[in-house]
């Protein structure tokens, strides 16, 4: 707010207010992926071509990016406690409603890149790389998030289903 100082008959009226000072600085746009942070667990579904579908635990977690662009590193780990491992991380830039980045396969040692959107709950994107290519589809809102890849070529599974909860 203001103080106020007499000096002589006059009163001379100092106003230090930090709301003049932030209009004048633009507000910093608020990240679309923002309802993502944090570390989400559920089950998950692969189903294969042929063959029985599998069920797994797995734990997503999305932590924000260190470097001031707006976007997500995502962390994903499922395991079904005997054969099946999948560890791959993906980095995502978002830029408008524009999804980027890279992704990397830990246990297969591939990657590739990342592009797609934001959609009002999450993001859609295409991951591509030399080994693998999929269409990747998240949304989460409140506690719960569904996580689903398809791949491009079902020779290895059809389709990973991931039902999460953070709360």
């Amino acid at each position: 707010m203001g103080r106020a100082y007499r000096i002589g008959t006059y009163v001379v009226v100092a106003s230090i207010s930090s709301l003049i000072a932030t209009e004048n600085r633009a507000a910093a746009p608020i990240d679309p992926l923002a309802s993502l942070a944090g570390r989400w667990v559920g089950m998950a579904t692969m189903t294969s071509m042929s063959g029985p579908a599998s069920n797994f635990k797995c734990v997503v977690t999305y932590v924000e990016r260190k470097d001031g662009v707006q976007g997500m590193r995502q962390t994903l780990r499922c395991d079904d406690g005997s054969n099946f491992k999948l560890h791959a991380a993906t980095d995502l830039s978002v830029e408008g409603e524009k999804v980027t980045g890279a992704w990397q396969d830990k246990i297969n040692d591939i990657g590739g890149t990342v592009s797609g959107i934001v959609t009002a709950d999450g993001f859609d994107v295409q991951l591509s790389g030399q080994f693998f290519e999929a269409h990747m589809a998240v949304a989460g809102q409140g506690c719960d998030q569904s996580v689903k890849v398809l791949p491009r070529n079902p020779d290895v599974f059809r389709e990973l289903a991931a039902t999460l909860k953070k709360c």
